[in-house]
């Protein structure tokens, strides 16, 4: 599998965590479902479904700046417990999508540069991937 970020500035600073099937045969990774915002939620769908799987650790962020210290996410929690799907099937050539509102988690500010790490998945399969995050 070949795991890339690709970072989006617009409308806030995105990172797109795309996990992708490079091999000649199907592969299982954990299924990042569609979790729905609880009633009162204040962030994006987005946050709330990457706050789900932060919170069954089936991903991880650590933010870093230039000189290496990381910098803390905010403490987005879901407020209710989830079923958590079985994991989804790529077929050869396919990718999941995972976008997430990196703005939402994180003070970020403009014009400075951070790497971001990703992990992704369960004990069954992970996936990892880094990438230098600056907007202006």
């Amino acid at each position: 599998m070949k795991t890339t970020i690709d970072i989006r500035c617009e409308n806030g600073v995105w990172a797109d965590l795309r996990i992708t099937n490079t091999g000649d045969a199907a592969v299982r990774i954990h299924n990042p479902g569609n979790y729905r915002p609880t009633e009162g939620w204040e962030f994006s769908r987005e946050a709330y479904q990457v706050a789900a799987l932060r919170s069954f650790h089936f991903l991880e962020m650590t933010l870093r700046t230039k000189d290496g210290s990381v910098v803390e996410p905010a403490d987005i929690s879901t407020f209710a417990d989830h079923i958590v799907g079985l994991p989804v099937k790529l077929e050869p050539g396919a990718e999941l999508l995972i976008s997430i509102p990196l703005h939402e988690f994180y003070d970020l500010k403009r014009n400075v540069d951070y790497s971001l790490a990703l992990t992704y998945g369960d004990h069954s399969a992970r996936v990892s991937a880094a990438a230098q995050v600056r907007c202006s």
